[in-house]
């Protein structure tokens, strides 16, 4: 059986902003380990093993909230939601350290966090694992010949649409569900 090959992907966004302060620091050295969901990168997980959901939130209901920006959003949900387990992509870093600073003063525990690309956590996840997404703020880029760089397309609709349950759907800003998937 030959190993899947990394897909080549391009990210266009920023990964990184101004410097981290001590304590954001702090809580990257410390907090985000703890709550990975599972290994995610090509270099740890090179077979694509799919994640066991179920084993990392008991069972519970999982959501998925792709760009978290802050986190302000996602740790109000899981504090609203503590019978839902909770992922969230995010590939600005300043962003992740943002959340584990607002994860830590809300005491929330149904959260996971991938530090990345959600096109690299849709690799892992199992088929109709995800009963709800989240996709507050996508595709800043609004002129025609920027096409090529919004995350809006079919291979995202494409993933998004295996990963989610019969029944699931997809939430943005604008509309508060934009379409149930099946």
């Amino acid at each position: 059986m030959t190993q899947p090959t990394r897909p080549r992907r391009n990210f266009y966004g920023r990964l990184k902003g101004k410097s981290l302060k001590q304590s954001q620091k702090g809580y990257i050295e410390e907090d985000l380990d703890a709550l990975s969901p599972g290994p995610v990168d090509w270099e740890a997980n090179p077979e694509r093993t799919p994640l066991d959901l179920q084993a990392l939130f008991d069972g519970k209901p999982v959501w998925l909230e792709i760009g978290f920006g802050g986190g302000e959003h996602m740790v109000h949900q899981a504090a609203q939601n503590p019978d839902v387990g909770i992922v969230g992509c995010e590939p600005y870093i300043n962003g992740v350290a943002m959340l584990l600073g607002k994860i830590r003063r809300a005491g929330v525990d149904n959260l996971a966090v991938h530090p990345g690309d959600v096109r690299d956590m849709f690799d892992v996840l199992p088929e109709a694992s995800i009963d709800r997404a989240f996709l507050l703020y996508p595709d800043p880029w609004p002129k025609a010949r920027h096409h090529d760089c919004r995350l809006f397309n079919p291979a995202f609709m494409d993933a998004l649409h295996r990963t989610l349950t019969e029944g699931g759907c997809l939430h943005d800003r604008r509309t508060a569900i934009i379409a149930q998937m099946l």
